[in-house]
């Protein structure tokens, strides 16, 4: 029986080669896992206005390594998205939309019947009527280290206070960084001056989790996972320009 599995990512995120490498290895999945077929590839629209205020101000605020990374996604997923581009290739199904919660969106979803929604760099939440439509759940790529990291950019504040850097796939549910954990995996950043290193490095390790993890549960089903619980979290949020220009003064680039 096949297994049918939904990628969503955003149409642009700060990866360098914009989430192109794990969007190719997902979709050449090896020979051995020919029973595993992706069905679509939702990308997420971003609104041009909130895009460009980005590229705008984060370099004013000490970060031009991300406005950069914005700047050339942006220009890249508007002229000629190599990920759409693939994906037409190989006769997966492409699908844009402002979110997996619309009516419409939801409407394509159900008809491809999935067995799996996989959420990789959006900021999406996904409430109970798409969560409700794969037959085993969805799960999500969070870019910190699950139970103790929640919140946003989770993998640059950790890197900045010198703790593990990483990332983590976990069941999803209706609340944020929630739902058991399936997996974990710590990215070494020894040597890095550059935030954005962190992202792609990380992109690289994440496709080789997932294919594992897709080969898991068309084999065995859903998974239980580890319970997603701990006393101390760092629950971190955007940091402010103040906290950017201490991590450069120490030397650390975004």
């Amino acid at each position: 029986m096949t297994f049918r599995v939904v990628l969503v990512t955003s149409q642009v995120t700060y990866v360098r080669d914009n989430y192109c490498h794990l969007v190719d290895q997902i979709l050449h999945l090896p020979a051995s896992e020919k029973n595993i077929r992706i069905a679509a590839l939702v990308l997420l629209d971003i609104p041009v206005p909130y895009l460009l205020k980005n590229i705008v101000g984060l370099p004013i605020i000490g970060a031009p390594d991300m406005a950069f990374a914005l700047a050339r996604n942006l220009v890249q997923s508007r002229m000629n998205d190599p990920r759409a581009k693939l994906a037409s290739e190989l006769g997966v199904p492409v699908f844009r939309c402002k979110s997996v919660n619309l009516p419409d969106t939801l409407e394509y979803l159900r008809g491809l019947k999935p067995d799996l929604i996989v959420n990789a760099r959006t900021r999406n939440i996904y409430k109970a009527p798409v969560l409700a439509i794969p037959r085993l759940g969805c799960i999500n790529i969070h870019h910190g280290l699950l139970p103790e990291n929640r919140g946003l950019m989770c993998d640059l504040w950790a890197w900045a206070e010198r703790r593990p850097v990483g990332f983590t796939v976990h069941w999803m549910n209706e609340k944020i960084d929630d739902g058991s954990i399936i997996d974990r995996c710590e990215v070494t950043t020894r040597g890095f001056r550059s935030y954005l290193e962190i992202p792609m490095a990380s992109s690289r390790q994440e496709a080789d989790c997932l294919r594992k993890i897709l080969a898991r549960l068309r084999k065995e089903g859903k998974v239980a996972g580890i319970p997603n619980r701990c006393d101390t979290i760092n629950y971190t949020r955007t940091p402010t320009p103040a906290v950017i220009a201490g991590w450069r003064r120490a030397g650390l680039r975004v």
